[in-house]
Parts: structure tokens; sequence; C-alpha cells
């Protein structure tokens, strides 16, 4: 298992909130929805690839038009040698 990895996104002009904006990651399939922007720990990961999906959402939960949403990234975790 793997103790933390961080997760931190850049957005411009727009600020999150429950009522607002939102984020959504899917990260190895599992998604959750972010409403504060801050970065997030993610835990518990085992070896290997890990996917992680961005979505900027609008208040209605409908995927924001941008050439930059959704990102989607690949991220290979590996065991540290000693």
């Amino acid at each position: 298992d793997y103790d933390k990895l961080l997760l931190d996104f850049f957005l411009a002009n727009v600020d999150l909130a429950p009522d607002g904006y939102k984020v959504r990651a899917t990260i190895n399939g599992t998604q959750f929805t972010f409403t504060k922007y801050v970065p997030y720990v993610i835990e518990g990961l085992q070896a290997g690839d890990v996917t992680i999906k961005l979505e900027l959402l609008d208040a209605e939960g409908n995927l924001v038009e941008s050439p930059f949403n959704p990102v989607e990234r690949t991220v290979t975790l590996a065991a540290a040698e000693m």
C-alpha cells in the first residue's frame, strides 16, 4: 500500500461552492465531488497505474465547455528502491 498521493489542480475565473461550480474527480473508477479549492490527499492506493479524471461542473451538474475540460492523467506508483 502507498500512504498518500497529493492531488492538486488549478482553476481560473471560477469559485467552487456546494451550490455553484464543482469539480468531479474520478479516481480508478470511483467518483468524488469537490466543492472547495484545496489540495486533496488520496490514500489506500496499490502499486501500479492510477487514473485520475477531473471535470469542472456548473451549478446544475453539467460539464463546463472548455478545451481543457475534462482532463485525465495516469500515473504509475512503484515501490521505492532501497
